[in-house]
């Protein structure tokens, strides 16, 4: 697949193939299934590292974002604050490419398990777990 790029990044191919997990239909009667009883009307994103199951960033989704999601099978969310979707990596080339989708018992967050294309966090770390401003607490 060739990602277009809309800042400075090249046409480029991503190195692992995005595959649908849900046709239109199946897509959207996931996301009518599911609570958005979050902030904006949204659901919990959890977005861990399909190989090393590390947790990679939390984010939010609301039903276009979930639908988009698994019909392309690229990671998208929606933005609280900026009250819009974005396709995880639109300006970064930072993709996260969806291979597992998963509900909790009550419907109001998701997992979402992902081969990750460069980094996750917006501070340039894997995981926004890892940034310089993430605490750590171990007993």
């Amino acid at each position: 697949m060739l990602i277009n790029f809309p800042t400075a990044h090249a046409t480029m191919p991503l190195p692992v193939e995005p595959r649908p997990l849900a046709s239109p239909e199946e897509a959207w009667r996931v996301a009518k299934s599911l609570n958005y009883r979050h902030i904006g009307g949204t659901v919990v994103a959890v977005v861990q590292d399909v190989e090393t199951k590390d947790v990679l960033m939390v984010g939010y989704m609301d039903p276009v974002a979930v639908v988009l999601t698994l019909t392309t099978g690229m990671a998208h969310y929606y933005s609280t604050t900026r009250n819009r979707i974005w396709l995880k990596g639109e300006t970064s080339g930072h993709y996260q490419i969806v291979r597992e989708f998963r509900t909790d018992c009550d419907g109001d967050a998701v997992v979402l398990k992902v081969v990750q294309i460069g980094v996750a966090c917006h501070l340039g770390t894997r995981s926004c777990f890892e940034s310089p401003n993430s605490l750590r607490i171990r007993l």
